[in-house]
């Protein structure tokens, strides 16, 4: 690799690729950017190295990457400026947000004339131009569909642009052939990714000149750089069916090349992906199985990450404890090998525990619970507790199968050379009684080649690190491999391991779990949920105090990067310091006060002195005094919602995210309540940070007084509140992306659940949810004062009802409906200082603060609603109203 950049001192360097990874993007701009023969692999470290030092606009075109892998990269060339195009809109968290608009009437009259010939007819394009919003794809199109249509029938004169490119489409759809029609539906399944020629043609049986070709001549799919993807005017044909149609990317994946299997990565990614929405568990192992072994072979460590990730939720969605097994070692070794200890040490708890005694479920399941627990202390800990970690698995090391003395010295030699392993291999000879849990792990990397080739029934696998080979006697069809130590798996089996390399691990982007969830709110590449076990043991719970605080931050449009105290003696008792308070003043001296720093537009982050604790809940409610008529800079219908909470020495962190009505970020004032440690039974709550897992059950850090949490559908969840019949139940949606979740339905002591995008489509989102049963939901005796109310309202109802209600003192209650979506709700109690918080109860609406009065007189509290549906329209709707007062007068 020489240090020749392209250009002069500034290059340019564009690169049109439907990127994934940052892994795979450092990859490409690596070949780019030097002189590397193109089969080459460059070390991730090495990479980041020389790449640190260019200087360069990097343009890279229809990019894919989730924001913590648009992190990633942009990390590794800071010298760099990167214009990222994207159809994502969570990508702002990365960098500036910049809308393209859609092309000039006249560009788009000259790109058609182009594509088409002279004879366009202009008024048709026209048409199209302004139902496509100037986009050029979409505008050639249609025009290219209308005239293969004519050449094969006839095209309704008169009707709308819409009606015409439909019936069009119709036409040209009856004219196909047999073939083309093949071609076209596994084009359909699957949707707006991009496929290879080859791989079409195994998909679908039909050579690419009588099928896809086709297809491409008559505008139903669009051909570039020799790849196909359907075209977005076909909306009613039906794609081929899942099932055979994922075998059949199988099949071909365990007999193509494997630098073609790592070139498909977008359409094996969507084919696993749909299979697994589809719950067809059993497909999407067989294919995540045979492309992870293809993608070991050529390197591509970022492709391989995404579809060990995808492969663990296939295992798990399946009940195969040995699939479980492998996917988790494969992805362990991974975090080990890029210096993420601490998400190895995670992986590899739960690929211990399950690999101890397959038939023993309640030992598996009580050590997938340590497992969750591992992960979750790991991440609040700083790296000078990682020997926290390691103990953890030491304590799982007995329960692992028993591995020759070779296999631990081979493996042992491998963590040596790794950043990761060399700490776990670090901690251990200064903490003797460790040792085991480090020999464990050891073993485990080994065991990785025996579990992947046993679960798949090949002589294959993967998951060792770049420069090391570890071999077995040879295998039919193998050759190539270095001599090496031999290992052993546990049948007796001595596999052969080809080599892989680490995925960049990706920013912790929640409260708790290392990669449970991503920026964008969806599963990282990181542990998933697993499925819950009803007759599993539970761990010992450990007892963290109860502690709370809550605040109020309202003007928010200070400059980015600064920060203000949220109340304390030199901070008049108004706006703010009236609705902040904690146990912090409730000392002498007072142990600090709150603060609010401006991260940047839309962000804030709030710091709550002395109630730092181990895991906790955040409920954050919007004050949209836009709603309400005040003079702000943004229209009514805001929301906002945690992105994170951490401790931090004795302090918590909680860092807030706010969006206007379409979900971009904006500064919004709002309420905050943060509570933490142990309750009565008459308060609960969980934090569930693995959206995606059919079941999610809490250790004592993701919840209190809460049951398992099951995933009924795409964003929709029902959670397990024993003991909270009869009470309030709220949620709230966590991540750095617009969500909306709502109280959909209660069943005694389960609380239906509803998440949705600012749209009002079904998203799946962490959430936090938290109840109260006739009860201060702080769970603070010297603060007992407090009232909830759940109300009933639609569209149709004359007046909003009160279903459920509570306050203390037995205080009376009233509530109205003062306008189409907007509330007036009394308490006859109460008084500053305070906090109040609303979650709305239809599926995709979503409620907000807009005004309250308990600082003009004791025992006199008023709190003004409004609700919004996805358009941001008011809207009558039922909601859930939870005022607590820690008055001190």
């Amino acid at each position: 690799m020489s240090g020749r950049v392209l250009g002069d001192d500034v290059g340019v360097v564009w690169l049109s690729e439907g990127f994934r990874t940052a892994a795979h993007a450092i990859r490409e701009l690596v070949q780019a950017c030097f002189e590397v023969e193109d089969d080459s692999v460059v070390d991730a470290g090495l990479a980041r190295e020389e790449l640190g030092r260019v200087r360069a606009l990097v343009v890279l075109d229809g990019v894919d990457l989730p924001p913590e892998e648009a992190r990633l990269l942009l990390a590794a060339m800071p010298r760099s400026v990167f214009v990222l195009s994207s159809r994502r809109d969570d990508l702002w968290v990365a960098g500036r947000r910049r809308p393209l608009g859609g092309l000039p009437l006249e560009d788009a009259l000259a790109m058609a004339r182009d594509e088409l010939g002279d004879d366009v007819d202009a008024a048709e394009v026209e048409s199209d131009w302004r139902a496509c919003g100037g986009n050029p794809l979409d505008i050639v199109e249609r025009a290219a569909v209308r005239d293969s249509a004519r050449r094969v029938g006839a095209v309704p004169e008169g009707a709308s642009s819409a009606e015409v490119v439909e019936q069009a489409v119709a036409i040209v759809l009856g004219s196909l052939t047999d073939d083309a029609r093949e071609a076209l539906r596994p084009l359909v399944a699957l949707g707006d990714v991009r496929w290879g020629a080859s791989l079409l043609t195994a998909a679908c049986g039909v050579p690419e000149g009588r099928g896809a070709a086709v297809l491409a001549r008559t505008r139903l799919a669009h051909r570039e750089d020799g790849r196909y993807r359907v075209s977005d005017v076909v909306t009613r044909f039906a794609g081929a069916e899942l099932v055979p149609l994922v075998a059949r990317l199988a099949e071909w994946a365990a007999s193509a090349e494997p630098a073609a299997v790592a070139g498909e990565l977008d359409v094996v990614e969507r084919a696993l992906a749909r299979a697994l929405d589809a719950e067809q568990h059993e497909s999407a192992l067989a294919l995540a199985r045979t492309a992870s072994v293809a993608l070991a072979r050529t390197r591509h460590w970022g492709a391989l990450a995404v579809v060990l990730t995808l492969g663990l939720r296939a295992a798990i969605g399946a009940g195969s404890v040995r699939e479980e097994v492998s996917f988790r070692y494969a992805l362990a070794v991974c975090r080990l090998n890029d210096g993420s200890s601490r998400q190895a040490a995670e992986l590899l708890a739960g690929a211990l525990s399950l690999g101890g005694d397959d038939q023993d479920q309640r030992l598996a399941a009580r050590v997938r619970e340590l497992n969750a627990e591992i992960g979750h202390l790991s991440a609040r800990s700083s790296p000078s507790t990682a020997d926290l970690v390691v103990a953890r698995v030491a304590e799982l090391g007995g329960t692992a199968v028993a591995s020759a003395k070779a296999v631990r010295d081979a493996c042992a030699t491998v963590l040596a050379g790794t950043p990761g392993g060399t700490q776990l291999l670090k901690l251990a000879q200064e903490n003797p009684a460790v040792v085991r849990g480090v020999v464990s792990i050891a073993a485990v990397t080994g065991l990785v080649l025996a579990t992947m080739s046993a679960s798949g029934s090949r002589e294959e696998a993967t998951a060792m690190p770049p420069t090391t080979t570890v071999t077995g006697p040879p295998s039919s069809g193998r050759t190539g491999v270095a001599p090496g130590p031999t290992t052993t798996a546990p049948g007796g089996t001595a596999p052969t391991a080809s080599v892989t390399a680490p995925a960049p691990a990706p920013a912790r982007t929640n409260a708790t779990t290392p990669g449970g969830v991503t920026e964008d709110g969806q599963p990282g590449t990181g542990e998933v949920g697993r499925p819950a076990d009803p007759g599993s043991a539970p761990t010992p719970r450990v007892e963290v105090a109860a502690t709370w605080g809550h605040a109020r931050v309202w003007p928010v449009d200070g400059a980015v990067g600064t920060t203000r105290v949220l109340s304390g003696p030199a901070v008049p008792n108004h706006n703010e310091a009236n609705w902040t308070y904690g146990p912090w003043e409730m000392t002498t001296p007072a142990a600090g006060y709150p603060t609010a720093t401006h991260l940047e537009i839309g962000k804030q982050r709030i710091r709550l002195p002395a109630v730092g604790a181990p895991g906790g809940s955040v409920k954050v409610t919007a004050q949209d005094y836009a709603a309400w008529g005040g003079k702000v800079g943004y229209q009514p219908g805001v929301s906002c919602q945690p992105s994170t909470w951490f401790q931090d020495g004795a302090d918590e962190v909680v860092d807030v995210v706010c969006f206007d009505r379409a979900g971009n970020p904006d500064d919004v004032p709002f309420f905050l309540r943060y509570v933490a440690g142990s309750a009565s039974s008459r308060r609960g709550f969980v934090f569930d940070d693995q959206p995606t897992a059919p079941t999610f059950v809490p250790d004592w850090r993701h919840g209190v007084n809460a049951g398992a949490v099951t995933r009924t559908g795409v964003g929709r969840y029902t959670a397990d509140f024993p003991g909270s019949v009869g009470g309030a139940v709220e949620v709230t949606a966590v991540g750095p992306v617009a969500r909306h979740c709502a109280v959909v339905g209660r069943r005694g002591q389960l609380a239906d659940l509803a998440c949705t995008a600012p749209d009002g489509s079904p998203a799946d989102t962490a959430f936090t949810a938290a109840f109260t049963v006739r009860h201060n939901l702080l769970d603070d005796p010297r603060k007992p004062v407090g009232d909830y109310l759940v109300a009933e309202d639609s569209p149709s109802a004359p007046a909003p009802a009160i279903t459920t209600r509570w306050a203390s003192g037995n205080a009376p209650m009233t509530l109205e409906r003062t306008a189409t979506g907007r509330y007036k709700a009394h308490f006859a109690n109460g008084y500053i200082r305070s906090t109040m918080h609303v979650t709305a109860s239809g599926a995709g609406h979503h409620c907000a603060i807009t005004q309250l009065n308990d600082y003009s007189f004791a025992n006199d509290t008023s709190i003004w609603i409004a609700c919004f549906d996805p358009a941001g329209a008011l809207v009558n709707s039922g909601f859930t109203l939870i005022y607590t007062s820690t008055r001190i007068y």
